[in-house]
């Protein structure tokens, strides 16, 4: 045993190797605590079981035991654990079983546990993490929002990947697109998901900034249809946290938006703003409360107009991978539930446990819900692939009007430049953050990678606009000799 404990700094993945061959029981109490601080919950609670067993009482093995279990999202059980750890004085214990009230919406009992955590580490002195009055503040949010949850009649529910949600959007034209950099033919990071409104001529996103997370940025197509350079969004949304997951009603004015910044009750949170066009600035946002919000991430409100149906995305009460997209029908004017005359759990309520529990009596959507899926792809509005244009008068739109195979090929090498030139700065700005946290031989390796990158994009600035160019001559050229 004292061998595989001297080998184990240099072999974390033989640990990892011997619980899937041996049971719970061979394993030793160091080996369960490494795969706990590991992030193997599941590997290493059986272990921590067994010890209970010989040793009930033991602060440190409830403690652990009790993490475990929360992470296995078994709650209640986690809360007689994490108890006997409280009682037993161990630091942690209360930040934990804060986190469990918050689980099961007691956010008076998620406060006052955070609030003993914070007592607790003023005791033994040692620094109080902003994070700690921060979930204080969260849980003293959320019990307002409970206790105003918005009575919001939700049609429908889909359980999808959380990598392709957005194909599920199932929107009229006039309501724009949401997707990718691919799907929205326009070069956006990567990392994030785009609104394009009806027009075609704007796309928004969430942008990676170095020192502060994501931002909300957008891009206008110019009049020759390449895209201007990418700018955030005015001033009023963008924090130090991360803004993304714009969309805009038809009116261009109204925005909703995620965020995990001040007011989130927990991850990302639905908020919505205005425009004001005197100044050029949003108006305070506002968080849109429950149900479409919780301590969940919900993020990328969209509503369709034309059709006066909503839809959200949440990852709440689901497994790694999977999200929720919900449907609802949008209110003119906020109503909230009357918590004397409901029937149901009001955090059922809040949590969209049963969306028939949201429904009025005798309501039956089976006739909008058929029209939601008559959307076909061949209705969209044909939008021009792009704007060339080629001398006064004349506008390419797509790659079939050129004349001449070298102006198209030289057209498409401006587009492929212009992608990977968004791509180097996509990457560059994920860097960035590193370089500023980092230290020593790492924040040497970063600061070379990214003088090579900007080494990069300085020598591809140019060529889109070269190629272009080119291409121009090289059509224009090709139209004479048709003459």
């Amino acid at each position: 045993m004292k061998l595989f404990k001297s080998i184990f700094p240099y072999s974390l993945a033989a640990i990892f190797a011997l619980v899937t061959m041996a049971p719970a029981e061979a394993l030793t109490l160091d080996q369960a605590r490494e795969l706990y601080k590991a992030g193997k919950y599941a590997e290493a609670a059986p272990v921590f079981k067994a010890q209970l067993k010989r040793r009930p009482n033991d602060g440190s093995l409830n403690h652990w035991y009790g993490v475990c279990l929360f992470h296995e999202k078994k709650y209640a059980e986690a809360e007689k654990y994490l108890k006997v750890g409280v009682k037993r004085k161990v630091l942690e214990s209360p930040h934990f079983l804060g986190d469990v009230y918050m689980a099961q919406y007691r956010f008076d009992d998620a406060a006052a546990s955070y609030q003993d955590y914070i007592d607790a580490l003023e005791k033994n002195k040692k620094q109080v993490p902003d994070s700690v009055t921060e979930a204080i503040a969260r849980a003293r949010k959320a019990k307002l929002m409970l206790n105003h949850v918005e009575q919001v009649q939700v049609i429908d529910s889909l359980i999808v990947d959380a990598d392709s949600f957005f194909e599920h959007f199932k929107m009229t034209p006039e309501s724009g697109r949401i997707g990718t950099a691919e799907t929205l033919d326009v070069a956006i990071p990567d990392s994030t998901i785009g609104y394009m409104p009806q027009r075609g001529d704007k796309v928004f996103f969430g942008m990676p900034v170095e020192g502060k997370g994501y931002e909300l940025c957008a891009m206008n197509k110019l009049t020759d249809g390449r895209w201007s350079r990418i700018t955030p969004l005015p001033e009023g949304v963008n924090t130090t946290r991360n803004e993304a997951y714009p969309f805009f009603l038809n009116d261009g004015v109204t925005l909703y938006y995620a965020s995990n910044g001040e007011g989130s009750i927990g991850g990302y949170d639905i908020f919505i703003t205005r425009l004001n066009l005197e100044n050029n600035t949003y108006l305070k946002p506002e968080n849109v409360g429950m149900p479409f919000n919780s301590i969940y991430n919900d993020y990328m409100m969209a509503v369709d107009e034309m059709l006066n149906i909503g839809w959200f995305v949440s990852n709440r009460e689901q497994i790694p991978g999977k999200v929720t997209i919900y449907l609802f029908i949008p209110n003119s004017s906020k109503q909230t539930y009357d918590l004397d005359e409901i029937k149901t759990d009001i955090k059922s309520l809040a949590l969209i446990r049963s969306i028939r529990d949201s429904w009025p009596e005798g309501a039956d959507y089976t006739d909008l819900l058929q029209q939601l899926n008559d959307i076909q792809e061949a209705q969209v509005v044909k939008r021009p692939d792009f704007v060339f244009a080629i001398c006064n008068g004349v506008h390419y739109t797509s790659l079939d009007q050129f004349t001449s195979a070298e102006a198209r090929n030289l057209y498409i090498k401006a587009n492929e430049a212009r992608k990977h030139i968004a791509q180097l700065e996509s990457k560059v700005a994920e860097l960035r953050p590193q370089y500023t946290q980092s230290q020593g031989t790492t924040r040497q390796r970063l600061s070379a990678e990214i003088g090579s990158l900007e080494s990069q994009l300085l020598s591809l600035y140019p060529q889109p606009g070269e190629y272009e160019n080119q291409a121009r001559k090289a059509e224009l050229d090709a139209l004479q000799k048709r003459r």
